[in-house]
């Protein structure tokens, strides 16, 4: 990365740091902590684990940070698997946050939707963040801190955006490269009314399903599923869904770092620059950490995965196919500002998009 990248960078940190202390400022006046103990516990959660397939790696660092920046004084405890695999777990999770039921949690951005809060629903805008350079632009970039005073109001505090895995669309035969090939599939989505209303713009049946996906496949039910290369090589599905639209991104699973504002504002001062002081680190982790689906794809080539690749035209007809539904999030009060940001750090990316996957040619299947 050249000097120029570099001070661009350090720069856009100072400013979202600043922006996001400003944003929770009226939540930072001295309350004294009401647990009354030395060591204070937050519960959070997670509908997996912290880091369930290598490259979520903010939520482990934001605990381990916070951690070590109280010197002990403040303690994450992590409920795993909130939500039972339930399809709505995430947005329960949400839920339960801005009810004051939970004190934080790392949901992704396709959570918020669905509990009612779209202004971070722009990040999972079809076609739109499909590289990991536009990702980390934006975690690190002034755009954060504009998706997170969405949700100012709410009963929800965002301490940090961060990087997390592409998501590309796995299917049982047919590549889902072009348009034609989405009619009638049944595929499934995760709990979220933009990737529900983008499968049906390309002609797919939006099945609402979480990590028990597999069982309907096995049934019949299921013929197509949107996740990412880390989390299906992680997962061991194998065969499962062999065929893999490699440069069809369809949006990222990025992470927020969120709390109860109820909770967040019974902290004191001190405690609540520890959390911002360890999101921050966390969203830094999430932007530096090394991103390679191309060889995590190989390894799962070697278990019957092929990848389809999308010519130039047949990319032009799925983006014209969800242009709606990206027309939609433009028109919207809440959301258009968002998409502003999230589209202007896209277009200023000069990495190719989308993100590609280099695989030998006996891994490759005709697009």
């Amino acid at each position: 990365m050249d000097a120029y990248r570099v001070t661009a960078r350090a720069f856009a940190w100072a400013a979202l740091t600043a922006a996001v202390a400003a944003g929770q400022g009226c939540d930072a006046a001295g309350v004294a902590d009401k647990t009354g103990s030395s060591v204070t516990v937050l519960r959070f959660a997670t509908i997996d684990t912290l880091n369930p397939n290598g490259e979520l790696v903010a939520p482990g660092v934001f605990v381990d940070a916070v951690a070590r920046l109280s010197g002990g004084r403040l303690r994450i405890d992590v409920d795993n698997h909130y939500g039972d695999g339930a399809a709505a777990a995430e947005t329960d999770m949400v839920t339960a946050m801005a009810g004051g039921r939970l004190d934080g949690g790392f949901p992704a951005t396709r959570a918020f939707g669905a509990a009612g809060l779209h202004g971070l629903d722009p990040v999972g805008a079809p076609f739109v963040l499909t590289s990991y350079a536009a990702q980390r632009a934006l975690a690190s970039g002034p755009g954060t801190a504009v998706l997170l005073a969405t949700l100012d109001g709410s009963g929800v505090v965002g301490l940090g955006l961060a990087v997390g895995p592409l998501r590309r669309p796995w299917s049982l035969s047919a590549p889902l490269t072009d348009a034609g090939n989405w009619r009638g599939v049944p595929f499934r989505t995760f709990h979220d009314t933009v990737q529900a209303d983008a499968v049906r713009a390309l002609g797919g049946v939006p099945v609402d399903a979480s990590y028990g996906f597999p069982d309907l496949v096995r049934q019949g039910t299921l013929q197509a599923v949107e996740t990412d290369v880390a989390q299906y090589a992680r997962n061991g599905y194998g065969p499962l869904l062999p065929v893999l639209a490699g440069n069809v991104v369809l949006w990222p699973r990025m992470p927020v770092i969120a709390m109860s504002r109820q909770r967040y504002r019974a902290l004191t001062a001190r405690q609540r620059d520890w959390l911002r002081s360890a999101a921050q680190e966390a969203v830094r982790a999430s932007v530096d950490h090394a991103y390679d689906d191309s060889a995590i794809a190989l390894r799962l080539c070697r278990l019957g995965v092929r990848v389809a690749e999308a010519s130039p035209e047949q990319l032009a007809e799925l983006r014209r196919a969800v242009q709606p539904v990206v027309d939609a999030l433009a028109a919207g009060p809440l959301t258009a500002p968002s998409l502003a940001e999230v589209r202007r750090t896209a277009s200023a990316e000069p990495e190719p998009e989308p993100e590609p996957l280099t695989v030998p040619p006996g891994c490759r299947l005709p697009g």
